[in-house]
């Protein structure tokens, strides 16, 4: 069984995520000459990036950093033994190629040996995390995935882990419509669960003397969960256990979609965001969760990981803060952009289906419900990394080097 997804409607652009980077030919080096800081190598095989007789320059001290020998790595393991700055800058006295292998040796002494299948390695360890993610608006069609395929085939498993990283978000349909069928999900397919002072499992339903707006019948807005750490859980899991309820739909936004709005219509909103820190907090009656942090961060290379956004739980701004009229333009751009509905995906999560998101990116919301019927669902949390790093065993990009 496959899930489906409607890849164009609804579909505001991608961006290429994670690492980058060249490539080296998975193949015998047929040649090596010295160059000024460099090794120029030549490789038998090709790749769309090296053609057969390209030369690849590589610079000397990544060439003796990362020596594949015992001496530098710890082969049991894996884990590298070599520390740079116990070493003098790299210096190359030998080239030799035999047979396809790399021989280098240094003016230090040391002699590294690259064997052919080496170089594979190493572009799957510089490379490791680069995904195409979909940006998306209204109109777009989520993944669904049956609960039991993923539990039991993992070709259903990887093409969910592969629809949450592309989209962020994606639901599980079929599961069984019970208290706790979230944890023992997300247990079947070895996903960590995490806990928090504020509980592991939340219970979402009417409750009078709830801390949260989501206990209540009314609109909850759109947000990200966990506003109040300084380092939230990146994943989240809404279960649906029961929805009898009259209105109360969900909805989605692709928060990396309306940055890169933002960004094209007021990149100044965008640096306002990413470097002026403002304050949130949560609590109930036993716990208090308080932190100060930029609504937008932006990895090395200008792409967006990390939008937080939960209105509810925002603090004041310093009254006399230096920038808080360009702040207040900022957030006000930001947040039309969050409350226009050609960037919500909306839909009625029924009993027995779990949304998933990168809470991170994706920011959910609930329209207001009539308590006419029971509605319970239930919260968990867990880290992303740990669908990705299942995924990259799915696919090949995390090999166990120690050969178990």
């Amino acid at each position: 069984m496959s899930p489906s997804v409607v890849r164009s409607a609804g579909v505001h652009g991608s961006v290429d995520m994670g690492s980058a980077g060249g490539a080296f030919p998975d193949g015998p080096v047929i040649g090596a000459r010295p160059g000024d800081g460099v090794v120029a190598l030549s490789f038998g095989n090709a790749t769309v990036d090296v053609p057969v007789g390209t030369t690849v320059d590589v610079p000397v001290d990544w060439l003796r950093d990362n020596c594949p020998c015992a001496e530098c790595r710890i082969t049991q393991t894996d884990e590298r033994r070599i520390r740079p700055w116990r070493l003098p800058p790299a210096q190359v006295t030998g080239l030799t190629v035999v047979d396809g292998v790399l021989v280098v040796e240094w003016a230090e002494g040391h002699t590294s040996r690259f064997e052919p299948q080496w170089w594979a390695a190493a572009t799957r360890a510089t490379r490791r995390g680069a995904y195409a993610a979909t940006l998306w608006r209204a109109g777009y069609a989520l993944t669904r995935v049956d609960h039991d395929a993923a539990v039991h085939d993992l070709d259903v498993r990887r093409n969910l882990f592969e629809a949450f990283r592309r989209d962020g978000a994606v639901v599980v349909t079929g599961a069984p419509a019970v208290p706790g069928a979230v944890v023992d999900f997300m247990r079947s397919v070895q996903i960590t669960l995490v806990d928090s002072s504020l509980g592991f499992l939340f219970d979402v339903k009417l409750d009078p003397a709830g801390y949260n707006v989501a206990f209540t019948a009314e609109e909850l807005p759109l947000h990200n969960d966990n506003a109040q750490y300084a380092q939230p859980p990146s994943g989240q899991v809404l279960s649906m256990v029961v929805n009898e309820a009259t209105g109360g739909d969900s909805m989605v936004v692709d928060g990396w979609s309306i940055l890169e709005q933002l960004r094209a219509d007021d990149p100044g909103a965008i640096d306002t965001l990413s470097s002026v820190a403002v304050g949130f907090r949560q609590y109930s009656d036993h716990a208090d969760g308080f932190t100060r942090a930029p609504l937008v961060v932006r990895d090395a290379s200008d792409r967006f990981v990390h939008l937080r956004f939960s209105n509810q739980l925002m603090q004041p701004l310093p009254f006399d803060h230096p920038r808080l009229a360009e702040w207040y333009r900022a957030y006000r751009a930001l947040g039309a952009l969050i409350a226009d509905t050609a960037n919500h995906v909306t839909f009625r999560l029924g009993s027995g289906e779990m949304l998933m998101v990168n809470g991170y990116r994706v920011l959910h919301a609930r329209k207001a419900f009539t308590p006419d019927g029971p509605r319970h669902l239930q919260d968990v949390y867990f880290n992303t990394d740990d669908v990705f790093g299942h995924l990259a065993r799915m696919t090949g990009d995390a090999v166990n080097a120690m050969g178990r």
